[in-house]
């Protein structure tokens, strides 16, 4: 391959990463992956499902319930039968913008609304200990049934079972890895 290929080539992965980095809703600021997560028996969740939102805090001053109803049914991927209670458990704390791998799964949300809705969520095992946690937020969210919204929670979701552990693996984009 020519130098000059080969710069275009850079060129081109560069743009496409930062397209596809301009695709998501909201900021993920900080996550962490537990060295006791297992990509092999984890990473498939998020796309197959059934997942359990345990929520906390209230960005909108709706009533939590209704809070809860609406963060399940976001997280859900569409094959996945979304009952009540079913699933691996995820937790979301709405307000909290810091957490540690032992308080992530049991934090306390706030019930406060603002143009910026910050949130730590976490994949949780038995005994209440977070496998993978995250911080992010989002901004100017016009309500609960805002698209918007919905796509933040299904992003937060997935980016809560990586496919591969940053911890211990090299992420590699080439198709030749």
């Amino acid at each position: 391959m020519s130098p000059l290929s080969a710069l275009r080539r850079s060129i081109a992965i560069a743009s496409a990463l930062a397209f596809l980095g301009g695709c998501g809703t909201g900021t993920i600021n900080y996550v962490h992956v537990d060295s006791s997560y297992d990509p092999t028996s984890l990473a498939h969740i998020p796309y197959t499902g059934p997942l359990y939102a345990d929520v906390s805090g209230n960005p909108f001053g709706i009533p939590q319930d209704d809070l809860q109803r609406l963060v399940n049914d976001a997280i859900q991927p569409s094959s996945a039968k979304a009952e009540t209670g079913q699933g691996v458990r995820v937790h979301f704390a709405f307000g909290p913008t810091a957490a540690d791998r032992s308080s992530a799964c049991s934090m306390v949300g706030t019930p406060q609304m603002s143009k910026t809705i910050s949130v730590v969520a976490a994949l949780c095992r038995g005994g209440g200990s977070a496998t993978t946690y995250l911080v992010g937020s989002v901004d100017d969210i016009s309500g609960p049934s805002d698209p918007r919204f919905e796509n933040f929670l299904r992003q937060v979701t997935v980016q809560l079972f990586p496919r591969m552990d940053p911890n211990r693996d090299t992420p590699c984009f080439l198709p030749t890895c």
